[in-house]
């Protein structure tokens, strides 16, 4: 075989607008994040049983969500961290996603992506998260502070500002 193929697995009917999809380290599931008509976000988790598709959580939340990443959390511990429309930065437990383990707002708008370190890897470092918004600032975040960025990088005052990606 030359040439890359994608072979579909399963299809499933949504009623929002993805802006993201991870796998869960080390499992047979994956999450994905987005956006409903109405503006709130999404956190559907799926689970691959017996070669279908199962819905395991459907979590809305007030904003939409545009990114997502499992890489500063430990392969036991399986939390996400995820950036939404409204600056917020916040991470949650797979096994109880009503609520955060950890809020932060470090952006005027969204947050278009994210990545983390130091978390699955044994001797990695600090788990660290970096995000990158709209608003031209760039946040890195030591989850063991609370609520505000270890380091900020953003332009100077009365420079363009321009999406972070």
């Amino acid at each position: 075989m030359e040439n890359p193929q994608i072979i579909c697995f399963g299809e499933k009917s949504i009623n929002f607008s993805i802006y993201d999809a991870k796998w869960v380290p080390v499992s047979a599931k994956f999450v994905v994040l987005g956006s409903k008509p109405r503006g709130t976000g999404v956190i559907h988790v799926y689970e691959i049983v017996q070669s279908q598709l199962q819905l395991i959580s459907d979590i809305e939340k007030p904003k939409a969500i545009k990114c997502g990443t499992f890489a500063a959390s430990s392969l036991a511990e399986r939390q996400i961290a995820t950036g939404d429309f409204d600056g917020r930065l916040q991470v949650f437990d797979l096994k109880d996603m009503n609520s955060a383990v950890y809020t932060a707002t470090g952006h005027k708008d969204l947050i278009n992506c994210i990545d983390g370190v130091g978390g699955s890897c044994v001797g990695s470092g600090a788990p660290e998260i970096v995000t990158g918004g709209r608003d031209g600032v760039v946040n890195v975040w030591d989850l063991r502070q609370k609520e505000r960025p270890v380091t900020v990088i953003a332009p100077a005052e009365g420079d363009p500002r321009r999406d972070c990606w």
